[in-house]
């Protein structure tokens, strides 16, 4: 059967708002796919039903058709919203009968598009790339896409494992069609790029610090390309600052257009410590740039130390620092160019864009041939007690937190694992009492016995407040993690001591 002649793909992008790689990596996939079939991009839009526009700009730049909806997107359990996706679905549907469209690819979790996938039988891929094991705990039911598309070998086999769905790898794909390979290495002063938001899960201040160890040794540049809006960014600067570091290291904000740096710099570093596989290596790559790294999920399943990248043994300053120091010295030695031939060598065998092409449109006609649809019903089962627990909601006082709205799913499915009556709230401050307010709304029976503070004493909402070293440690009892900067390193402190995420270990509100 001639599928392409038949087939128009609407790509569903994933935020009104702000630009990341999971979007971009879809838009480009939308762009590559073109020559196969039809294609029209969603572009999510705000209440104000205003487009992304970063989104818009690109599709305008690529030519590629594109329309607004407005719908709501998660890349966690957590965070997926029911009602508002269930408003959604009217726009959406008319625009699938109206386009005529056969086929959806989303990015995320997208309920809306899921459910009308359901209902009018169009097939739905999702994109949906990094996420902790023990966070498939709190999928709520079978209320995802059957068919999953990851960039990492570890994260595909996460998600088909855990939700029983099919899943297939294929790389991010390359940005131009040939590879870009420079005419020498300089020996002078390295350029190191780094790309994405400044943030803690790309762990950039472990770069500046590993950066800034060996500035004694070589002379280098690092410039680091994306939105430096967080409080986590506003430290990095606030270091390089007081380091006396601002002449070599450059923060250049977000930067729509990183063709020219691309073209400027010598290397990528990539220092990140949640991913799946970084589709700016990929970027970089294409433009021959030395790719340094993390070992981080997919990036050792491509990538060789001292073979065609330098991949760090862990993620702390001193592997990073190594990692770097490694890479200097083979500018220096000229043993640069082995490792840029081998680096070729993978670009073509991992990221070619005829090569994704192939693999994207076997995967789309596998896709295609299947006629059998999950039931709207298991989606549908749900409302009457979503409406229950919103209308609880709609009683508490969020304190301008308005996605707490939002979590209905996410209550609805601690209502019913919810471990014993006793529980504690880490974190006495605006937070901690909005997850107060949450849990005598939706769980009267539980009983608060305190709230965990390292820096507070005495009591908080007429509940005592105790030491991090005082919490008793019971696997009968809940305990509600309402930080937001320090809810890592919280999780890890009550793990070490036998509890686990999403069992004993709930983030709120």
């Amino acid at each position: 059967m001639d599928f392409p002649g038949k087939t128009k793909i609407a790509y569903f992008l994933d935020a009104p708002k702000g630009f990341g790689g999971a979007g971009n990596l879809l838009l480009e996939q939308a762009r590559l796919m073109e020559d196969l079939y039809k294609v029209v991009v969603v572009i999510p839009m705000d209440t104000d039903g205003i487009k992304n526009e970063e989104y818009e700009k690109r599709c305008e730049k690529y030519g590629l058709s594109y329309i607004g909806l407005k719908y709501g997107t998660a890349y966690n359990f957590m965070d997926l919203g029911y009602t508002g996706a269930m408003r959604s679905v009217a726009e959406i549907e008319e625009f699938a009968r109206k386009e005529e469209i056969t086929f959806f690819h989303s990015v995320q979790l997208n309920l809306a598009v899921e459910y009308v996938s359901r209902k009018l039988k169009i097939p739905h891929l999702m994109n949906i790339y990094q996420l902790q094991e023990k966070e498939f705990k709190i999928c709520p039911a079978d209320i995802y896409a059957k068919y999953h598309l990851c960039d990492s070998n570890m994260y595909s086999d996460l998600w088909q494992r855990r939700l029983n769905i099919s899943s297939r790898c294929i790389r991010p794909v390359a940005l131009q069609d040939e590879f870009r390979k420079k005419k020498t290495y300089i020996k002078d002063k390295i350029k190191i790029l780094m790309l994405g938001a400044v943030c803690e899960r790309k762990n950039q201040m472990a770069a500046i610090r590993a950066v800034e160890a060996c500035m004694g040794s070589y002379k280098m540049e690092l410039r680091i390309a994306g939105d430096a809006g967080s409080d986590y960014a506003e430290e990095c600067i606030s270091y390089a600052v007081e380091h006396t570091l601002s002449e070599n290291i450059i923060f250049h904000g977000f930067v729509s257009d990183i063709m020219p740096l691309l073209e400027e710099c010598d290397c990528l570093l990539c220092t990140s410590v949640d991913e799946s596989f970084p589709s700016s290596m990929v970027e970089a790559l294409t433009y021959d740039l030395t790719i340094i790294s993390t070992p981080i999920a997919g990036v050792p399943e491509v990538f060789v130390n001292n073979h065609n990248a330098f991949v760090s043994m862990d993620f702390s300053v001193s592997g990073i620092g190594e990692s770097v120091r490694e890479c200097m010295e083979c500018y220096a030695n000229g043993e640069i160019n082995r490792i840029h031939q081998n680096a070729e060598d993978t670009w073509k065998s991992n990221f070619d864009r005829r090569l994704v092409r192939q693999q994207m449109d076997s995967y789309y006609k596998s896709i295609l041939a299947d006629k059998n649809f999950k039931s709207v019903d298991i989606i549908l089962d749900m409302k009457e007690e979503i409406c229950r627990t919103e209308e609880r909601l709609s009683e508490v006082d969020a304190e301008g937190e308005e996605w707490v709205y939002t979590r209905s799913l996410y209550y609805m499915f601690l209502n019913k694992n919810l471990c014993g009556k006793e529980t504690y709230i880490w974190g006495a401050g605006k937070l901690g009492r909005v997850t107060l307010s949450v849990l005598e709304r939706i769980f009267p029976d539980l009983k608060v016995m305190a709230f965990i503070d390292s820096h507070k004493t005495g009591e908080y909402c007429k509940i005592p407040i105790i030491k991090p070293s005082d919490v008793p440690i019971r696997e009968d009892a809940s305990y509600f993690i309402s930080l937001a900067r320090e809810r890592s390193r919280v999780i890890r402190y009550l793990e070490i001591r036998g509890l686990e995420l999403n069992t004993q270990i709930w983030c709120m509100p």
